[in-house]
């Protein structure tokens, strides 16, 4: 592959004069672009020209134990390209680019043009139920308009052995979501615990394609077919934030998070199918991640802070995935372990130099994350490592020096 694109992303605000307790502000942004391309032998997406643009008005009210902000938003989005033409090279056997006035062209991308619009907003409120507990809701409806790869691929991914099919009837995607959460803050610990249902029209998604037998369908190359499509669909889980610090340990602290997400493919005739349908590809697994560090302050002229650091990384299994058309396969879980160190040096009044030491995978464990596109990039039968698909990274060390100038 072989593309230049342009974007400029631009953006004005007005923040008005705070009115009654009452901050508002209101603003446009957006972004264009435009894609070339250039001298290759792969042409996954067309040239194009895309123009986005947004109005938004955010307001914010404070008082007491309460705050209340919520905003409306406009998007529109203007998307066009030519007819774009391709041939192959006699000596090399590869595509390049060509016109309509070629006989051996083909018409990979036909022209196409196309506007979206939507409205979206948002509103919620923070309640101070007490100096340490901190209540929050909101409610909100997004928008978001299908992107280039979505609409308008047709081609070979070379970086990920897979072929890309965009549709072009795409509609834009909106969604209604509700969370809930409570946020905690005392001399010795700290925390946060929310929730979330999200239900989305429209929703984009990728699946692979399949023959009669439900076998990926495979190029010469052995290159699979992937097809864009969209449904209703829902996304709904939480996530858990715990840190500890005594005030009698000073610089001492353990901090643990988490995090959970369910994905529903919401088409009627799907539901009770599970892996043959119901479930979403590239959905995370249940994620926990645990660390302790202490600071210490050492009595040095030269040395003032280090911090060894110990980390846990746990991914559980995810049975949960789309297996149709191989689209996914079951990932199983995996524990990591971490160490780091930090150390502050100094060399001349106020001026330091911030050493960083981190070892990561200690056991070497041998693990494939579930959202990793590497995870099907053999598309062999056989590997000779006995494995499919390529892994995640081993044991490795990590040395950085910070110089602030």
């Amino acid at each position: 592959m072989y593309m230049r694109l342009n974007t400029l992303n631009y953006g004005f605000r007005y923040n008005a004069p705070k009115f009654a307790n009452i901050e508002t502000s209101i603003g446009i942004n957006g972004m264009l672009q435009n894609n070339k391309n250039k001298d290759a032998t792969d042409f996954p997406i067309p040239d194009y020209n895309l123009y986005d643009g947004g109005i938004y008005l955010y307001g914010k009210w404070k008082k007491d134990r309460w705050s209340v902000s919520g905003g409306i938003r406009y998007d529109l989005r203007h998307v066009h390209w030519n007819d774009f033409y391709v041939c192959t090279n006699p000596i090399t056997g590869f595509e390049q680019l060509s016109n309509a006035d070629d006989p051996n062209a083909d018409l990979q991308f036909e022209a196409f043009k196309k506007t979206y619009h939507g409205v979206s907003g948002s509103i919620g409120a923070t309640f101070q139920a007490h100096k340490n507990i901190s209540l929050k809701a909101n409610i909100g409806r997004a928008y978001r308009a299908p992107n280039i790869t979505e609409i308008g691929s047709n081609g070979l991914d070379p970086g990920a052995h897979i072929i890309y099919l965009g549709n072009r009837t795409f509609a834009p995607e909106f969604s209604l979501q509700e969370d809930f959460g409570i946020r905690l803050k005392f001399d010795n610990l700290s925390g946060e615990i929310s929730i979330f249902n999200n239900n989305i029209q429209n929703f984009i998604f990728m699946s692979a394609l399949a023959d009669n037998h439900e076998n990926p369908i495979l190029d010469a190359q052995g290159n699979r077919t992937y097809q864009y499509q969209q449904s209703k669909a829902q996304l709904n889980g939480g996530e858990f934030w715990l840190a500890v610090h005594p005030k009698a340990l000073k610089g001492f602290r353990w901090n643990n998070s988490s995090s959970l997400v369910y994905g529903f493919n919401r088409k009627k005739d799907l539901k009770g199918k599970e892996t043959a349908g119901e479930y979403l590809p590239l959905i995370p697994p249940l994620i926990f991640n645990s660390s302790l560090s202490q600071r210490f302050e050492p009595k040095s002229h030269w040395l003032t802070t280090m911090i060894p650091k110990f980390e846990m990384e746990y991914s559980a299994a995810q049975n949960k995935y789309l297996a149709v058309g191989g689209t996914e396969t079951a990932t199983p879980a995996y524990t990591l372990f971490n160490i780091g160190f930090t150390a502050e040096i100094t060399y001349a009044d106020n001026e330091y130099i911030q050493l960083l030491f981190q070892a990561n995978n200690l056991l070497n464990q041998v693990y494939q994350s579930h959202l990793s596109r590497l995870k099907y990039f053999e598309y062999y039968e056989h590997s000779p490592s006995r494995r499919y698909g390529i892994y995640n990274m081993g044991r490795n060390f990590v040395v950085k020096v910070i110089v602030p100038f």
